[in-house]
C-alpha cells in the first residue's frame, strides 16, 4: 500500500492549489501533518477564494481527541482531524481560529488547519473583575470576536463579552492583561467588529461602538436603542445563590439572544441586529424536582441599523443573503451567486445552539445533568417555517457544535 504521507511537498502543493471548497481543504489538510502543511503553504491561492463567500463548516462538538467537520453543502461529515489541544475545552470561533477556555481559567488562541503556534492569552485571573472565575470558569467567556486574522498580522485585537454581568473586555496582541470597555451596567448580548470598529447591542436594546485604535479606546459611544427589542425582552439577570438547588430553579434564561451581522459586504454604513425567540426552564413546575434543561427556538427578527444617521427599523427580508448563528457567530453571506453552495437557500437563518445556561450544572452535583447542543435548525424567514437540518444524537455536557470558516 502507497505511503501518501510521503508524496513530494511542491506536488502537495500543486493538489492543494487546485481545490475550490473550503470543505475540500480541510479534508485534504486533515490527511496528515505533510498535507496539513501544503495546505498552509497553498494559503494565497486559498485567500482568493474570498472566504466571505464560503460556506462555514460545521465543527461537530467531541469530548476526545478528534473533531469532525459537517457539511451543509454535501449534508456530511467531510473531515474528521485530531486536535488534542481542544479537548476539556469550551471554544469560540472568529476569522477562522479557535479561542479555548480551559477548566482551570486558561485561555489561549488555536488555529486548527495550519502549523501556526497556538498563542496563550492572559490568564482569567487577569480581569479585574472576575466575580464569576471559582465557580464558572468554563462558561466565563459567552462571545470572542478578533479585529484581524493572526496569521496575516500581528497588530490584532481580541474582544470578548465575558463575565457574569456580559461586560466588554479586549486583548492587544502582547498586552499583559485585559482591558475593560467603560459602559452601562447592561447585560451584553453580542459584539461585531466592522470597518475598523467594534459594535456591540446589550440587552437593553442599547446600540454602542468602540473605536480601540482611537484616543478613547476604553469609551463605547451610543449610537442607537432598539426600543421595541428592549421592552419585549424580558430580560431576568443571574444572581448567585450559596444554595445550588435555589440558583437552579430560580434562573430563567434570557428569552431573546442577540446577533451583529453584515447588511452586505460593501455597505459599510449599516449593519443588521437579529433577535432570536427562546426559551428555557430547570423546573417543570410540577414535582418541586429539578429537571433537565430544556429549550427551544421559536422565531427571528431583524432590524437594519443606519449607523451613521443613528436610525432602525424592522425587516422581514434578508435579500439574497442567509445567516450563520449560534454559539460565537453571527455570520451573513451573499449565496445568490454562489455556485459552490446551491444548497444554501437565500432568506434563511441556519442556526445552531446557543444557550450557555444549559452548562452551568456542575458535574459534582445532585443535579440532573445538564448540558446542550440540540437546539439547531433551519428556519425560513418568510414563513417562520424552522426544520431540522442535523440531528444531534444526545445533549453536549461542555460545548455545543459551531461554525468555523476554515483559513489557512
Amino acid at each position: 500500500m502507497a505511503n501518501w504521507s510521503r508524496l513530494q511537498h511542491d506536488m502537495l502543493e500543486l493538489i492543494a492549489q487546485r481545490l475550490t471548497k473550503i470543505e475540500d481543504y480541510v479534508a485534504f489538510g486533515a490527511v496528515c501533518t505533510s498535507w496539513r502543511a501544503a495546505a498552509a503553504a497553498s494559503e494565497n491561492n486559498f485567500k482568493g477564494l474570498k472566504l466571505w463567500q464560503q460556506i462555514p463548516c460545521l465543527m461537530l462538538s467531541s469530548e476526545d481527541d478528534d473533531r469532525e467537520f459537517y457539511s451543509l453543502m454535501e449534508q456530511d461529515v467531510v473531515a474528521k482531524v485530531s486536535l488534542p489541544n481542544l479537548k476539556g475545552k469550551k471554544c469560540y470561533e472568529s476569522l477562522g481560529w479557535l479561542l479555548t477556555v480551559g477548566q482551570q481559567g486558561e485561555m489561549s488562541l488555536v488555529h486548527p488547519f495550519s502549523a501556526h503556534d497556538e498563542i496563550p492569552l492572559p490568564h482569567q485571573n487577569t480581569f479585574k473583575h472576575h466575580d464569576w472565575l471559582n465557580t464558572f470558569r468554563e462558561i466565563f467567556v459567552e462571545k470572542f470576536v478578533l479585529s484581524a486574522n493572526p496569521c496575516e498580522t500581528s497588530d490584532f485585537v481580541v474582544m470578548l463579552i465575558c463575565g457574569s454581568v456580559r461586560y466588554l473586555a479586549f486583548w492587544r496582541n502582547n498586552d499583559q492583561n485585559w482591558t475593560k470597555i467603560k459602559t452601562r451596567n447592561s447585560v451584553y448580548g453580542d459584539v461585531k467588529y466592522h470597518d475598523g470598529k467594534f459594535y456591540a447591542i446589550d440587552h437593553k436594546g442599547y446600540f454602542v461602538v468602540c473605536d480601540i485604535s482611537g484616543p478613547n479606546p476604553t469609551k463605547a459611544t451610543l449610537i442607537t436603542r432598539l426600543i421595541p427589542y428592549s421592552e419585549d425582552s424580558s430580560v431576568q439577570g443571574l444572581i448567585y445563590s450559596d444554595e445550588l438547588h435555589d440558583f437552579y430553579r430560580n434562573l430563567i434564561v434570557l428569552n431573546k439572544h442577540l446577533y451583529i451581522v453584515e447588511s452586505s459586504h460593501s455597505n459599510k454604513d449599516s449593519l443588521r441586529v437579529v433577535t432570536r425567540d427562546c426559551f428555557a426552564n430547570y423546573d417543570d413546575g410540577q414535582d418541586g424536582e429539578l429537571d433537565q434543561p430544556t429549550y427551544d427556538t421559536k422565531g427571528f427578527q431583524v432590524y437594519e441599523v443606519d449607523l451613521l444617521g443613528g436610525t432602525w427599523k424592522e425587516i422581514n427580508c434578508l435579500g439574497n443573503r442567509a445567516l450563520f448563528l449560534g454559539h460565537s457567530a453571527s455570520i451573513s453571506l451573499d449565496v445568490s451567486t454562489n455556485k459552490l453552495s446551491p444548497k444554501i437557500k437565500q432568506n434563511h437563518i441556519y442556526f445552531t445552539d446557543d444557550c450557555w445556561q444549559g452548562y452551568l450544572v456542575p458535574n459534582e452535583s445532585d443535579i440532573p445533568e445538564g448540558g446542550g447542543g440540540k437546539d439547531m435548525g433551519v428556519c425560513n424567514l418568510e414563513t417562520g417555517i424552522i426544520e431540522p437540518f442535523y440531528n444531534v444524537p444526545q445533549r453536549i455536557s461542555l460545548c455545543p457544535s459551531i461554525w468555523i470558516t476554515p483559513n489557512f
